[in-house]
This record gives C-alpha cells, structure tokens and sequence, in this order.
C-alpha cells in the first residue's frame, strides 16, 4: 500500500503543510545563523519569484552547490516549487567531476557558495569551465555547459559572470504572490523534483531522477514513522546534504516532522558538547561510529551528557537518566542502551530515495537476526533472484536483491527505462542478500566485492561495520591485498579526532566479534586527503588498494 500524507504530495504541498503546522519554530541552524519553518516558506518563495522572472520554471533544471546552510534548503525549495528540477552537488567535487555533472545533468542555472571550507568554487568553476571567465553578467553561453545560463553566488565572493543570490531573495516586482501560487498549483506528484548523483566510485555519478509524489510521500513516512524525532528535537548533525542521507534522511524528514536541525562541519565531541549547551541540541543524526566515539569522550563525560541509540542512525541525548528533548521522553521514555545488533542497519541506495528496508523507530530486531536490515517499508517489494539465471530464489537463499514500489526513481538521466527496469518493474540493486520466510533481509555483499581469504569468503562492508565506532575508529575501508600467492586482508581508518589507531588493540577485539578469516591483518590510519574517496565520501576501493600496497611494501 502506497502511504499517502494528509496534504498533496508535492513540495508546494509539503512547504504549505510545515509552514502550517510548524510555523514559527526553528527549522534549520548552522554557525548562528537560523531559520523558522516560516522563514523557510516565505524566502524560498521570494527566491521562486526570482527564479520564474529569469526564465526558470516546470522542466528547468537549477544545481545548488552549497555546505548545509539556510541557503542551499530555501534554494532547493524554492526550485521545486514552481516544479523545476533541485539537483543538490557535491561540495567535494573538483573541476573535472564539476564540468561534467554540470553538462552531462544540463543544467539551466547554478546556485553557488563562493567558498566552503578550503574550497573556493568561483576559481573552481573557472577551471572547469573553458572561457567563463572571460563572459559577462548576462546569459552564458558555454560550450562546456551548453545549457547553463545563470549563476548565482551565495557569499560576498563575486565574478564578472556571476550574480549574487541576495538579489533572488530580493524577490521579483514582474512576478507576483498570485502568479507564483497559480505556477505551484500546476505542479503534480508525477513531475521530476530532484535529481541526486550517486557517487560513481567507478564511473562517472549517475543522476538519479526522483519525482515530487515519490519524495514527499516517503520522507513523510520515514520521517513520521522510522525516524524518532519529531516538534521540539534539536538534532546536532554533521551530514552533507549533496547525498541521499543528508538531503532525503535527514532534510526532508525534518521538513515533515518538525524537528530542527543544527548542522555543523565539526563534529568533535568539544563541538558538540558546546551546541547541546549553547544551541539546545538534544539530539544526534549519522553515523553509529560517531556515537560511540562521542559516547566515550571526555568531553561529554565531563557535561555529564549520555549518547543512547535510538536506531543505527539516530541517538538522543540524556543526562541523569532522562533525555533532553521533551519529545523523546513522551514518545520513547527512559533512555535504554539496547546492544547495537538489536537495531536494524537500514538498507537502501540513491535509486530508493535512501532506505527501502527498515525498522520502525520503536522496533527491535530478533534475537536471532543480529545485525539484519529489517524489513521492506511499506510500498515496497522485495524479490532475490539467481544472479546468472534470475530465477527468483527461495527463502533464506543468497541472491541479487530486486526492488521495485513507491519510492523508486523515476529514471537515470539519459537511459531509458528498459535499460534500467526489468519487464515487471524491478531494480536489480547489485546486492547479494537473503530473505526469511518473515520478511527480514541480511545484506551479504556487492556482487564482485567478496574477498577469498584462505578459501573463505568476506564481505567487507560486515568488517568495515563492526570496525566503525571500535577504539576511536570513525570510518573503515577494507580490501584484498595481494601478497606472496595469498590475498591479505587489510584494512584503512580515519580516526576520531585526538584519538590514535592502537592497531593490536583493534585486531584483537575484532577476534572477539568476527571469525578469524575476517579480521584483517594490517590496519592503517590515514587522513581525509590521503583515503582515496569520491566526491560523497565513498572510499574508491581500488585507489585504496593500490595504495595499501604502496603502504604495505615500505
């Protein structure tokens, strides 16, 4: 059954509902700048109005290129609300990677910070653009991006081609509040609202198209229903908002619960602890490893602040034994530490708008099914298949995952359905998994990513999982290394901050948690510019591979 919202499934529909119901409640804060639900509402629709009186409308796509800011969600709403197509970039992109989403996506018009962190993107888009330096402030015309016309720049960086985004939130005085509401009402669940790359640790990113009843339909289900938080939690988070856990995980499931979200670059337990002080933040959205690492630092230690996992992706935070956020006492109550593999590891994937099988907030995992991924959401529908024959596989058997229901992308942009669907609708994911008699499912592996050690196979994901969040650990890469004849497991980690690796520490709890086949031999910690990694973060495992040889062979 298809879960269906109380208000029409668009973004027009969506932004009516939480200005409605949230009003003048916080939505998003990021480094002392904040911004209600009405906020939200009111500036994404003067940005619209800008847009709409500089040619953008239905079909128009516009890229915002931005760090999780009230600039990039009002410049995403406001695309979608006259029905034109968000494409949210990554702020890690370099030029080449730049040059071809924005051509090969053909987008109309870019909406850009002028510098994030180390990054300057107006020098950037120099590079990636042949001749943009040399255009003016009126239309380009680039045979690099044929297509791209505007660019807007948030920040007080400026170029002789670009246009600050101040002048769009100014508004328009051609288009008016009547035109814009007559613009939204033509906009329908069937149309496109979002394009979202995926990481092309392989290839160059697929843009994955969504459609605005896909989108509002499943943020609000997850968001309502899987996701703890609701009105009154403040959730301290770190996530990017390029991707799908920070755009639809976590963006738009708080545009439909109510909560606020207090993003941040620095997620050091010293941050943190400063924002649930300062900032009200009583809760956490991201990474499991990141909980644990926060849970054990001195810094809350000393605030007598407590990390308790909600699910694999959410924490509350409590002192004295009772959370901080009102909500959560009213919907969870006393905070329990439940073992980690009590929790369903939600699976999904760009294609499914981020998770297709779940748990719901209040659900554990059986006993027996530690570490499992949970079940199908509603509206979902899951089918193992042979990977060879595609024959459908009976119960408990390892086999491709196949999805298909009310969450998934509407195409690949530039491929035709046939060559993404199969003839009954079904995505086949590139997953090997099993599926019970009772509906639950257990990732295995990535077809072609299970390394043979010793004539066994190891999935790494399963090593890398219960290597995040160990002895300071925040992010794991796990490959097979050629040595000698044999293959070699072997293991990359960034580490928490002030923390150091203590790699036999690490082998040998991990001898505690895993066979021993799957315990790598070699553990190295490197840093964000040395673990090869794509422009969403994912590691490119066969950049780390070559790397640990280098490392190895020293």
């Amino acid at each position: 059954m298809i879960p269906e919202p109380h208000f029409t499934p668009t973004v027009p529909g969506l932004i009516g509902h939480f200005a409605a119901q949230h009003g003048e409640a916080e939505a998003l804060v990021r480094d002392g700048l904040r911004v209600t639900f009405t906020e939200l509402d009111r500036r994404s629709a003067a940005v619209a109005r800008a847009l709409i009186e500089r040619g953008a409308g239905k079909g128009a796509r516009i890229a915002i290129l931005a760090p999780p800011s009230p600039e990039f969600v009002i410049a995403v709403l406001a695309a979608a609300r006259i029905g034109a197509v968000a494409g949210p970039l990554s702020t890690l992109y370099q030029a080449p990677e730049l040059a071809w989403v924005l051509a090969n996506a053909e987008f109309d018009q870019l909406i850009v910070a002028d510098a994030f962190l180390r990054h300057d993107y107006l020098s950037r888009l120099e590079e990636a653009l042949p001749g943009l330096a040399g255009q003016g402030d009126g239309p380009l015309h680039l045979a690099a991006a044929p297509r791209l016309r505007h660019i807007h720049v948030i920040g007080s960086g400026s170029r002789c081609w670009s246009r600050p985004f101040d002048t769009l939130l100014a508004g328009s005085d051609v288009v008016d509040e009547a035109m814009l509401r007559s613009i939204e009402a033509l906009v329908t669940p069937a149309d496109p609202a979002c394009i979202i790359h995926t990481s092309g640790s392989t290839a160059n990113p697929k843009g994955v198209i969504h459609g605005h009843g896909p989108l509002v339909r499943h943020s609000w289900q997850m968001g309502m229903g899987f996701t703890p938080f609701g009105p009154g939690d403040r959730v301290i988070v770190t996530r990017a908002m390029f991707w799908v856990a920070g755009f639809v995980a976590t963006l738009f499931y708080s545009l439909n619960n109510g909560a606020c979200l207090i993003t941040t670059s620095d997620g050091s337990p010293a941050n943190v602890a400063r924002l649930i002080e300062e900032e009200g933040g009583n809760a956490l959205a991201g990474d499991v490893g990141w909980f644990d690492v926060l849970r054990e630092s001195d810094a809350l230690k000393a605030a007598q602040l407590d990390v308790v996992r909600l699910n694999m992706d959410t924490a509350g935070i409590a002192r004295d034994g009772r959370f901080l956020s009102a909500h959560l006492v009213k919907r969870i109550g006393d905070p329990i530490h439940h073992p980690a593999a009590r929790f369903a590891r939600t699976f999904g994937m760009t294609e499914t708008l981020g998770g297709h099988t779940s748990a719901r907030f209040d659900e554990l995992l059986p006993e027996d099914r530690p570490s499992w991924q949970g079940r199908a959401v509603p509206g979902v529908e899951l089918k193992i298949v042979d990977p060879v024959t595609r024959r459908p596989l009976p119960a408990g058997e390892v086999g491709e995952l196949l999805v298909r229901g009310y969450c998934l992308m509407q195409s690949l942009n530039g491929r035709e359905r046939h060559e993404v669907f199969d003839a009954e609708g079904y995505y086949p994911t590139g997953d090997l998994c099993r599926l019970d008699v009772e509906g639950y499912l257990k990732f295995e592996a990535r077809r072609g990513e299970m390394i043979k050690i010793h004539g066994a196979n190891v999935a790494p994901l399963e090593v890398e999982l219960a290597m995040t969040g160990l002895l300071g650990i925040e992010k794991a890469g796990v490959v097979g290394v050629a040595r000698n004849g044999d293959t070699l497991l072997a293991a990359a980690v960034l580490m928490a901050p002030g923390r150091a690796l203590d790699e036999a520490a690490v082998i040998a709890e991990l001898k505690r948690r895993l066979s021993s086949f799957k315990v790598p031999t070699r553990i190295v910690a490197l840093d964000e510019s040395t673990l090869p990694a794509t422009g969403s973060g994912k590691i490119k495992k066969a950049e780390l591979t070559q790397l640990m040889v280098r490392l190895l062979d020293k």
